[in-house]
């Protein structure tokens, strides 16, 4: 075997009907101009776009479906994010309002955190464009208007369901491989394109309306690594989108993004009280309590950092949060819970403890034989091996993903 509107629904990718694969010509179209209208049964059409029923609500925005009349009804989505949070905006005036502005100033510093967040994610998306990453269309960004509209694929499969009510596996184990390789060719494009996608989880995969692919979705806490994009490019190449200045801004690279049961060590050792975060996967589970109990798979209170200890972070982020994921697919937990949703615990348990298989895998039950499997024919000595590789504390000896490939 090789939410919220910010972090879930962002995109649900229709198939053309003729079978052929969504790939649409030419490049994110970017429109300045909003026209709002009703039709005859007084549903509302943005632009060429006849909006259907929501799917999905967040603090920001909406997301809904909409049929582009333009082109024979085709089926997508439109998400529609608020510009600014007035409330927000007042409380970083307070904050900033005593430091000068000067031309080393962040952009984060000179657009409302809102409004950069929106462009940040747009910029990214315009870079991408692979079967296994839901494609952004269209940005319709009317200055008028207190709304930016996204238009991207709609892929009508949804999230993926990974457990039922009493926490048991729904996925066979095939469908869970399937599902990991595609999340592998789509990470390993992102990587390329200097993507880190930092929120890797179930809630992030789509699946296309067959259920025969799966697509990466949800970019509002990604980034783009310069760095890792020109190593990957070549020296010497030159970068579309070299001197944008929304991607050029590392500003939020230094703060913790993402789901925190899915976050790599590397990315809250500084949470830690440990010295040594990076410990190895050895560590037995007497370490710190590891719980049957799933928690909440979602944001939670901040926990007070210890600078001191950050470390560099990298596109490594994602292949624990495959692991993870993976992890969850298989066994429908969570590899590393805390009590009472503790994120600190969890934190110290993510950073020091190892991981426990359950007894069976997949819905079909298929036998781990354990933390270490003894038949080495087995799927289960196949699938404990690549856990322990992509679940790999120290982020310089984690798998990477071409070596998840072979």
């Amino acid at each position: 075997m090789s939410s919220d509107i910010d972090s879930s629904s962002s995109a649900h990718a229709a198939e053309d009907p003729s079978g052929l694969p969504f790939d649409p010509p030419g490049c994110v179209r970017m429109t300045a101009e909003l026209r709002y209208r009703y039709n005859d049964d007084r549903r509302p059409i943005v632009n060429q776009y006849l909006r259907g029923h929501r799917v999905g609500k967040g603090q920001h925005g909406e997301v809904w479906v909409c049929w582009d009349l333009s082109d024979n009804r085709r089926e997508l989505a439109i998400k529609a994010v608020k510009r600014n949070n007035p409330r927000a905006e007042k409380m970083n005036m307070l904050r900033r309002r005593n430091i000068p502005a000067s031309s080393h100033t962040p952009l984060t510093e000179k657009l409302g955190s809102l409004e950069h967040k929106i462009r940040k994610e747009i910029a990214i998306m315009k870079k991408c464009r692979h079967g296994h990453v839901v494609r952004l269309l269209e940005v319709i960004d009317d200055k008028l208007n207190d709304r930016i509209y996204m238009v991207m694929e709609y892929l009508s499969g949804g999230e993926i369901k990974w457990r039922n009510e009493q926490n048991e596996p729904v996925l066979q184990v095939d469908q869970c491989r399937r599902i990991c390789r595609d999340v592998i060719l789509g990470l390993e494009y992102l990587h390329y394109q200097g993507i880190i996608h930092r929120d890797i989880k179930p809630a992030n995969l789509l699946w296309t309306a067959d259920r025969q692919m799966v697509k990466i979705s949800d970019f509002g806490v990604s980034h783009f690594s310069y760095a890792q994009r020109l190593a990957a490019a070549g020296r010497g190449n030159a970068l579309d989108d070299a001197n944008d200045p929304i991607l050029l801004d590392d500003s939020d690279l230094s703060k913790r993004a993402g789901t925190p049961p899915f976050l790599a060590p590397e990315v809250i050792a500084e949470y830690n009280g440990d010295p040594s975060p990076s410990i190895s996967a050895s560590a037995t589970s007497t370490t710190l309590p590891s719980l049957r109990s799933a928690p909440h798979i979602g944001s939670s209170s901040t926990v007070r950092p210890n600078t001191s200890q950050r470390l560099q972070i990298t596109k490594a982020i994602d292949v624990w949060a495959l692991g993870v994921t993976l992890y969850c697919l298989l066994f429908g937990k969570i590899p590393f819970r805390a009590p009472d949703s503790s994120e600190y615990m969890l934190y110290n348990i993510i950073c020091k403890n190892d991981w426990e298989p359950e007894d069976t895998m997949g819905h079909d039950r298929l036998p781990t034989g354990g933390r270490k499997p003894k038949d080495k024919k087995s799927e289960g000595l196949v699938v404990v091996n690549l856990l322990d590789k992509l679940l790999e504390k120290d982020p310089n000896k984690r798998m990477t993903l071409d070596q998840a490939k072979d």
